[in-house]
């Protein structure tokens, strides 16, 4: 393990920030270019959620093969090839003409998140056993701030440059970000000596728990990144509005996630975590009974405000839990079953929202939330008083990290 050049944080931190900033903005400037590629092309509302979820599904194919290579001493190459994947699919976003290239485009850019995002939380979580919640938001903040500003730089650009520009400009943010990491010295977290999947990890109820409280959070997101862009043009949004509606919900998640990973370890990663979804779901189902833009757009503000503090919570219940040498094993886990999740309902919302409508779309989300939220806590009653804190949790593999 490398120096850290500050308590807290890994050698090398900006750097490994602007790949986070880079990965997200790759996946998801199309979000705010959804309707213009519809009315381009001419592909059906099913098609929105064809091109959101096929992201979602190559996403969790690497969380689960690919993520726990990082618990092997391949932490770097896996955030180098991410950032490698974000470019590619980039490119091939803008020379797409078809709903099959665009398809292929968006599973190419879903693999460099799935790629990205586990070994860089392993990074980070390595350094030190504090404040590991704090690190966690201060990634995610950072991680999020790329995603929303995504469909920003969409839309501000689709207008005067055409649809093509936005890709290009997002691949060329990766290949910065590439360039700036390559030649950096990283942090190698504890690694695993046995080769095996992260699904052994689900016998520990706690981790169980962090995976069902990161799918109750996550679990709108696929609701959102199919229709949102769709739904606000139904309703008289423009592409600037569209945009801005991504980056409120951005804005205040990226200044307050550092903090929320705070509050998680002064007050409890599951309590933070739990608290933060239950205030979520009534704002999750508010979404479909409001019909002016700018509210959604508050609405929007209001619930990144909440998430900053929910996410971090629900990193750290994997963190203090996972096996030594299994972090990134562990949030692959939860990466991948927050794909999982986020692709079903992306697939599923261009179909629920022509037949049913905004309300009960965003109703069946708030719902679903809540029973997600039910099981997670049953999960984590299950193991008993709450001895990890004090190192004392030993799982069948060893020590867990506290």
């Amino acid at each position: 393990m490398h120096t850290p050049t500050q308590p807290g944080r890994p050698a090398r931190w900006y750097p490994l920030l602007v790949a986070a900033v880079a990965v997200g903005i790759a996946n998801s400037v199309i979000f705010s270019l959804l309707s213009n590629l519809q009315d381009e092309y001419g592909f059906s509302d099913a098609g929105l959620g064809l091109i959101a979820g096929s992201g979602f599904v190559t996403g969790l194919i690497g969380q689960v093969l690919l993520a726990p290579l990082a618990d092997r001493g391949h932490a770097k190459t896996l955030v180098l090839a991410g950032l490698g994947m974000a470019v590619v699919g980039s490119v091939l976003f803008a020379a797409a003409s078809s709903l099959l290239t665009l398809v292929l485009a968006r599973m190419t850019v879903g693999l460099s998140n799935s790629l990205y995002a586990p070994a860089a939380r392993a990074i980070v979580i390595s350094v030190d056993e504090r404040d590991v919640a704090k690190r966690l938001g201060t990634l995610n903040g950072v991680e999020l701030a790329g995603f929303v500003t995504g469909p920003v730089i969409g839309s501000l650009l689709v207008g005067p440059t055409g649809i093509r520009v936005p890709f290009l400009a997002a691949g060329s943010i990766a290949l910065i970000g590439g360039l700036l990491l390559a030649p950096m010295r990283l942090p190698v977290p504890p690694t695993d000596s046995r080769h095996r999947l992260a699904f052994d990890l689900l016998r520990l109820p706690r981790i169980r728990a962090g995976v069902l409280m990161a799918v109750a959070l996550f679990l709108p997101i696929g609701f959102y990144d199919a229709t949102l862009d769709r739904y606000l043009t139904d309703l008289g949004g423009s592409d600037t509005i569209i945009g801005f509606t991504f980056l409120a919900y951005g804005i205040p998640f990226a200044l307050l996630a550092t903090r929320g990973g705070m509050l998680a370890e002064s007050r409890g990663a599951m309590k933070v975590a739990v608290i933060g979804t239950l205030v979520v779901v009534p704002l999750t189902v508010a979404y479909g009974f409001v019909e002016v833009p700018l509210l959604i757009l508050a609405l929007s503000a209001v619930e990144g405000v909440i998430q900053a503090m929910a996410v971090p919570a629900s990193q750290a219940i994997l963190a203090h839990h996972a096996p030594l040498g299994r972090a990134a094993a562990a949030q692959g886990l939860a990466g991948a079953a927050t794909l999982l999740i986020a692709a079903t309902t992306a697939f599923a919302a261009g179909v629920i929202y022509g037949a049913l409508g905004p309300e009960w779309m965003f109703t069946i989300a708030g719902t679903a939330m809540l029973l997600t939220v039910y099981l997670a806590v049953l999960s984590y009653r299950q193991a008993g008083p709450d001895n990890a804190v004090a190192g004392a949790a030993v799982g069948a593999d060893g020590p867990l990290v506290s």
